[in-house]
C-alpha cells in the first residue's frame, strides 16, 4: 500500500493553457518570431520541457536564440501565474482528504518558479512536502521522480505517480512506480495501473487499486 502520491502539474492539478497561450504569443511577437500559437498548439506540447518545446516551435531558429525566447516565456508566465493563478483540476476538499492519508509531492517538466507559482497563487504550500522540476535539475521527469523518492525515503512500493500524458507514464515506469492516468487532462496512456476521470475520484481509485 503506497503512502505517497507524486503528481504531475499541468493537465493533472491545474489548467494553464489559456494564460500560457496568451503570454507566449506576446513574447513571440516581442521577439519578432512570426510565430502565433493556438491553445491546441500548446496542449500538444504539454508535458515537454522548454528545450523540447523550443525545437518543436522553432526548428529553423538558432538553438541559443530559440531557447532564449522560451526562457523569456518562462519568466513571463511564472510572474503572471504567481499573481493570477489558473483554473484548477484538483478539488481542495479532496486534496485535504488525500493529505490526511498520504505524503504529497509534485514532479513536473517545468522551469524554475513554476511549481512555486502554482503553490503560492493557489495557497497550497502546506499540502506538498517536496517538489522537483526539470528546470532546476536539467534531468528527465523519470530521474526527478526517482530523486524525490530517494531524498524523502520512499522505498519500493511506497509511491504512485499521477499524470495525464504518455510521457508521464514513461517517467513512472522509469522510476519503477505505478502510474495512474488523469484522463481528464491533455494526453493519453498505454497501460496505466488505473484511470482517473475526475480528480475527486482519486481516493476511491486508490482504495480499489491497493
Amino acid at each position: 500500500m503506497p503512502n505517497a502520491l507524486i503528481f504531475d502539474l499541468d493537465g493533472t492539478l491545474w489548467d494553464t493553457v489559456a494564460p500560457l497561450t496568451l503570454i507566449w504569443n506576446q513574447v513571440f511577437q516581442k521577439n519578432g518570431t512570426g510565430k502565433v500559437i493556438s491553445e491546441d498548439d500548446l496542449r500538444n506540447v504539454m508535458g515537454k520541457n522548454l528545450q523540447e518545446i523550443s525545437a518543436i516551435y522553432f526548428p529553423d531558429m538558432e538553438k541559443s536564440r530559440r531557447e532564449d525566447v522560451m526562457n523569456q516565456c518562462a519568466v513571463a508566465h511564472c510572474a503572471y501565474l504567481k499573481e493570477h493563478g489558473a483554473p484548477l483540476f484538483l478539488d481542495r476538499a479532496t486534496l485535504s482528504q488525500l493529505y490526511e492519508k498520504y505524503e504529497l509531492f509534485i514532479v513536473s517538466n517545468c522551469p524554475c518558479g513554476y511549481i512555486e507559482a502554482f503553490l503560492e497563487s493557489c495557497d497550497l504550500q502546506k499540502y506538498f512536502k517536496d517538489f522537483e522540476m526539470s528546470g532546476r535539475t536539467g534531468k528527465s521527469k523519470g530521474e526527478n521522480i526517482k530523486a524525490i523518492c530517494e531524498r524523502n525515503g520512499l522505498c519500493a512500493g511506497a509511491a504512485v505517480y499521477v499524470g495525464d500524458t504518455l510521457g508521464d507514464e514513461t517517467a513512472a515506469n522509469f522510476a519503477g512506480i505505478p502510474f495512474i492516468h488523469a484522463a481528464y487532462g491533455f494526453g493519453t496512456a498505454k497501460n496505466p495501473a488505473a484511470v482517473l476521470h475526475n480528480f475527486n475520484d482519486l481516493p476511491g481509485v486508490l482504495e480499489k487499486l491497493f
